[in-house]
């Protein structure tokens, strides 16, 4: 578990990385948005409004593209790295 959060959320040189833990605040956001609007569908005869699922939407594109972007640059560094020893 102590490796998976250090890959995920920490950066090439050890740091924590805000990118990565944005990018894990906002899913968890965006799970917990996700539930509540759920739910709500679920127990209650009241429609959701478009607002919240769009804000919901928002955070799981946050998500993505910090993902995509953290990824880009651990291979960015990775591939830089491998350069400057050769």
């Amino acid at each position: 578990m102590n490796k998976i959060l250090n890959d995920t959320l920490k950066s090439p040189n050890g740091k924590w990385s805000r990118k990565s833990l944005t990018m894990f605040a906002s899913f968890a956001v965006s799970v917990i948005l996700g539930a509540y609007i759920v739910c709500c569908n679920l127990f209650t005869a009241t429609p959701i409004s478009e607002k919240a699922i769009d804000v919901f939407q928002g955070f799981m594109m946050l998500t993505g593209v910090l993902s995509g972007v953290s990824v880009w640059d651990k291979q960015a560094g990775g591939n830089s790295q491998t350069t400057n020893q050769e």
